[in-house]
């Protein structure tokens, strides 16, 4: 029992908004896995089963979270290995702000009449949900100081396990509904009875984390949920839960918390110490995230913890980090001279890839040139032999003409073997030597 269930300290929050009033809630640390799986386990809050308090943290993620769907949000919490920070108020200074409220009879009728149930897929519509931790009985505004995030990173339960939880769902939200009916109902507020104050009226807010061992053998505290319920926002309850995480006397020791942050939630994490370093976050990317839209954040603790300072044996020497800051001075020495030896390897290279540039412009000019001399003593060939076709074809019509032609001279073989002699001189077109 001692390491399913850890109470801390109740701790006073002092909203900004003045008319909310302060309020105490408890914070408890819980393994739902193994202090349902007890026969007799002692109750969390007195007169209010276990089973209502797990039904009211996944009721509230379900409201805050409604992309994740009911059935996922209550794997990640009930699986093995997983713990919840709850925060809960006093079930007697609830009854009391209930009991010191001016009755309003407009609302009764709304109270009374309940909401017809809608399933899809076992899972209760969401119209139940934010009835159950429908804020319209506090005297609350809106706020966007607090944020959630959400990452679901564990294995299915079983299935019987889930069956139970919806049954148990079922008739915990028709009872929410009769006790919210009750206090609507009765006409004098301060005859409210004790136990028309249920679960869903003391959770305040929630999340979800476990401890992971990464393949270099780092420990990380992964936050997979978390929430705070609307009407207790801008009152410091987030940070106060961020500040539990980073506690290791109440998470354990680790080396690094990591959370995929949703967009909207990512300066709520920064303003609590977490940073979206890119190349620091690098190392936790093993880290699963199902969800889109997410940034990895990281918060890493200090070297000497809380649990260490309250040792007698503690010193101020602080050799450990002296160590860190040497192996620190060392790697970082060591990155610098790599880095200049690959500039300088690559300096040289350039160099040498310059030179052997210009070598190869240098003869692709002599090819060039070389090139342009043969096009020029190519096409000076070309005209020679198409000249030298020209005039055989010329003599050839002359021969033809001179056949044809009734002169008796010129029939005579003699004259025109004599005109076939007597060709212009074809080598005269070759005269600079070139050969066809």
């Amino acid at each position: 029992m001692d390491g399913c269930v850890v109470r801390l300290h109740a701790v006073r929050f002092k909203p900004e908004l003045h008319a909310r009033g302060d309020f105490t809630a408890q914070p408890i640390k819980v393994h739902f896995h193994d202090l349902l799986g007890i026969r007799d386990a002692p109750e969390l809050v007195t007169q209010v089963d276990n089973m209502d308090i797990l039904c009211s943290v996944v009721a509230l993620f379900d409201v805050c979270l409604p992309d994740i769907g009911l059935r996922h949000i209550h794997e990640t919490v009930y699986s093995y290995g997983t713990h919840t920070i709850i925060l809960l108020r006093q079930q007697s200074e609830v009854l009391e702000k209930y009991r010191s409220r001016t009755p309003a009879s407009s609302r009764v009728g709304s109270l009374s009449s309940p909401i017809p149930a809608v399933v899809n897929e076992n899972r209760e519509s969401e119209g139940q949900h934010l009835k159950v931790f429908s804020d319209s009985e506090e005297s609350s505004e809106d706020s966007s100081d607090e944020h959630k995030e959400g990452e679901a990173g564990t294995e299915p339960s079983g299935r019987s396990a889930w069956q139970t939880f919806s049954t148990g769902m079922k008739d915990f939200v028709a009872r929410a509904q009769e006790r919210r009916a009750q206090r609507g109902a009765l006409g004098d507020q301060r005859q409210i009875p004790p136990t028309a104050v249920g679960a869903e009226s003391l959770v305040v807010g929630a999340a979800v984390f476990q401890l992971n061992t990464l393949s270099t053998g780092e420990t990380v505290l992964q936050l997979s949920l978390m929430a705070t319920r609307k009407c207790y926002r801008s009152s410091g309850v987030g940070r106060y839960i961020i500040e539990l995480l980073k506690s290791q006397s109440v998470c354990g020791p680790y080396d690094a918390l990591v959370a995929h942050a949703d967009t909207d939630a990512v300066d709520f994490f920064s303003r609590c110490g977490l940073t979206d370093d890119i190349l620091l976050n690098d190392k936790f990317r093993e880290v699963r995230d199902e969800w889109t839209n997410t940034t990895l954040m990281s918060y890493l603790p200090p070297f000497t913890t809380e649990s260490a300072s309250r040792n007698p044996g503690f010193s101020l020497m602080l050799p450990e980090l002296e160590l860190e800051v040497k192996k620190a001075r060392s790697r970082a020495l060591s990155a610098y001279q790599q880095q200049v030896v690959c500039v300088t390897r690559l300096v040289r290279e350039v160099k040498t890839l310059r030179e052997q540039l210009a070598l190869q412009r240098g003869e692709v000019d002599k090819l060039n040139n070389e090139l342009d001399i043969e096009r020029e003593r190519r096409q000076r060939a070309e005209q020679k032999l198409l000249e030298y076709k020209l005039w055989e074809t010329r003599q050839l019509l002359e021969r033809q003409d001179t056949s044809d032609s009734d002169d008796p001279d010129q029939n005579d073989p003699e004259s025109s073997r004599e005109a076939l002699i007597s060709p212009p001189n074809f080598l005269d077109l070759y005269a600079d030597g070139d050969a066809v």
